[in-house]
């Protein structure tokens, strides 16, 4: 780990989700010589009272809480100020797809933990207090920029045709007018 109070905080997390029930399936511990390391841990019988279920840990622990359906699931992944990434795993992946596009965070990765950060050409950023801005993309790079919308309307007449008083017969011309021009049949 290469920021050394990061361990601490990895430390916290476990050490707090077992004083409060879990179980560490493996590792569990800080590995100090040679290096600053911890060892890959596996949580189980983790819940959201938890600080490994709530805090954004960034260390390699892998807490494992057992919900009852996707909707519970999705209800404690968006419980949280945080929403850098997540991932979804399931066999069906059109289900899993549904299930990501409800889950508030930059990412959602279905089947794969980090496949994002492979995908340079998409904007990566992270929701609610996880991170500023983007990065990677169009996005990444507009974050560089000051967007402005100018509108001018030039030759106007006194009254705008669709503004107030209405009249029937102006509101039909309208909208037969935007049927012809947008509204011909359904588009792909």
């Amino acid at each position: 780990m290469i920021f050394p109070p990061q361990i601490d905080v990895v430390t916290d997390h476990v050490e707090d989700a077992v004083g409060k029930g879990a179980k560490v399936e493996v590792g569990g511990h800080a590995k100090t010589d040679g290096g600053r390391f911890y060892e890959p841990t596996v949580l189980t019988g983790v819940d959201h009272s938890m600080k490994a279920m709530t805090e954004e840990t960034f260390g390699p622990t892998l807490p494992i809480m057992k919900v009852k359906d996707a909707d519970e699931a999705v209800k404690l992944a968006n419980d949280s100020p945080y929403g850098l990434a997540a991932s979804v795993w399931t066999k069906d992946s059109a289900k899993g797809e549904a299930v990501a596009r409800r889950i508030e965070a930059g990412a959602v990765c279905v089947n794969d933990a980090m496949l994002n950060y492979t995908a340079l050409e998409l904007p990566m950023g992270g929701w609610k207090e996880s991170g500023l801005g983007a990065r990677h993309g169009a996005g990444g790079i507009r974050k560089y920029c000051a967007q402005q919308t100018i509108l001018v309307k030039r030759l106007a007449p006194k009254r705008d045709i669709h503004m107030f008083p209405y009249k029937a017969k102006t509101t039909r011309l309208l909208g037969r007018a935007l049927k012809f021009l947008y509204g011909r049949g359904k588009r792909a």
